[in-house]
C-alpha cells in the first residue's frame, strides 16, 4: 500500500496537534494561510494514475471492418477500370443497313462522332456509355433524308445501325427571294422557285427537280430541310382527293391529272387540273375540313353530267366548298 508523504499527514493532523499537548514550535508557527498555500501547491496534489492512450491509427488498423472496406474499394476500382479503361469495350465495328440514298461512309462518320461520350474528362467511344436514343436523334438532324434510325448493341464492341429513309409522296415548292446588284449600284429583287421531296409526315427532306409528282405549295411559307411544312391530316386528305381524281375514267381517257395542290387556307385548297397537250387548264376548289369523299362524288357527277368535252377547255374552275352545291365558272 502506498504511504502518503509526511508533510501531508502533518497538515492533515494540524488541528489536533495545535490543540494537544504535543504541539511543537514548528507546528504552532504555521498559520491557516500557510496551510492553504501548501494545499494549493501542485506538489501536494494527489494525481490519479492515467492509463496510457492507445494510438487511433493502431485502433483503425486493427478494425476488421476497415479492411473489408479497403478490399471492397479495391474490387470496385478494379471492375470500373476493367470496364471503362481497357480496350475490351471500346467500339470497334459499326454495321449499317437500310440506307439507299445516304452514303454509308457518311453515316459511319456521323455515328462515330455522336457515339463518343465524355467520362471523367476523357472522351471515349465506349460500348456501355453510348446513349442510343440521343445518337439516333442527332443523326436524324444531320440527315433529313432519314425517317428513323435504330441502334442495336452487339456485345462487346459493335453496333448495328438500321436506317429507314423517307419516301416522297409529293413535291413541296416555295418561292425564295434574293437581291442582286446591277449597274449604277441599283438592286434588283429576284425570285427563285425551290422544290423539295415531301414525305407522308409532311416533312421536306431533299431538293428535287420538277417531275410528274403532284406539287403542293402554300403561299408565303418558307421552310428548311427536315422541317414539317404541312399538317399530316391535311396532307392525307388532299392526297386522297388527288389520287381519286387521277383514277377517274375520264381523266385517264383524255390524259388529265392533278398537277398542283395549293393550300390557300385551312378551309380552301386549289387543285389545278392540266393535260399533257396543254389544251386544258382549270381548277377545283375544295374544303379539306368537309367530307372529302362527298366532294369527290360531286366533281365526278359534274364532269360526267354537266360539263361536256367541248366546254371543258374553256372551264375556269369548279367550286365544291359549299354543301351540296358545285359552282361552275367558264372563262
Amino acid at each position: 500500500m502506498r504511504s502518503l508523504p509526511s508533510d501531508i499527514i502533518l497538515f492533515a493532523l494540524y488541528p489536533t496537534l495545535r490543540a494537544g499537548p504535543y504541539a511543537s514550535h514548528k507546528i504552532a508557527s504555521l498559520s491557516r494561510l500557510d496551510f492553504s498555500y501548501f494545499m494549493a501547491s501542485k506538489r501536494y496534489k494527489i494525481h490519479k494514475r492515467l492509463k496510457p492512450k492507445r494510438s487511433l491509427l493502431k485502433k483503425i488498423l486493427k478494425n476488421r471492418f476497415f479492411w473489408f472496406g479497403v478490399l471492397g474499394f479495391l474490387m470496385i476500382g478494379g471492375v470500373l477500370y476493367g470496364i471503362f479503361f481497357t480496350p475490351f469495350f471500346q467500339i470497334e465495328h459499326i454495321k449499317i443497313s437500310g440506307n439507299v440514298k445516304v452514303p454509308e461512309e457518311s453515316l459511319r462518320e456521323s455515328a462515330q462522332t455522336h457515339l463518343a461520350r465524355k467520362f471523367l474528362f476523357l472522351e471515349m467511344e465506349h460500348f456501355m456509355l453510348a446513349d442510343t436514343s440521343a445518337v439516333a436523334e442527332e443523326m436524324k438532324a444531320v440527315f433529313p433524308e432519314i425517317d428513323s434510325i435504330v441502334l442495336r448493341r452487339e456485345f462487346p464492341d459493335s453496333f448495328h445501325i438500321i436506317v429507314r429513309e423517307r419516301q416522297g409522296v409529293a413535291l413541296w415548292c416555295q418561292q425564295r427571294s434574293y437581291t442582286v446588284e446591277v449597274e449604277d449600284g441599283e438592286e434588283l429583287e429576284k425570285a427563285v422557285r425551290e422544290c423539295f421531296a415531301l414525305d407522308a409526315r409532311g416533312v421536306i427532306f431533299e431538293k428535287k427537280e420538277l417531275e410528274r409528282e403532284v406539287i403542293i405549295s402554300e403561299e408565303g411559307k418558307h421552310a428548311a430541310l427536315g422541317e414539317r411544312v404541312i399538317d399530316v391530316e391535311l396532307l392525307a386528305k388532299i392526297l386522297r382527293f388527288q389520287q381519286q381524281l387521277d383514277s377517274f375514267t375520264l381523266f385517264q381517257e383524255v390524259g388529265l391529272r392533278v398537277s398542283t395542290l395549293a393550300v390557300v387556307s385551312k378551309e380552301r385548297v386549289d387543285a389545278k387540273i392540266s393535260d399533257l397537250s396543254g389544251r386544258e387548264g382549270w381548277e377545283i376548289y375544295l374544303n379539306p375540313t368537309e367530307d372529302i369523299n362527298w366532294q369527290i362524288t360531286k366533281v365526278r357527277l359534274v364532269l360526267e353530267q354537266e360539263i361536256s368535252s367541248a366546254k371543258r377547255p374553256s372551264l375556269e374552275y369548279i367550286d365544291l366548298r359549299f354543301g351540296d352545291q358545285a359552282y361552275i365558272k367558264y372563262r
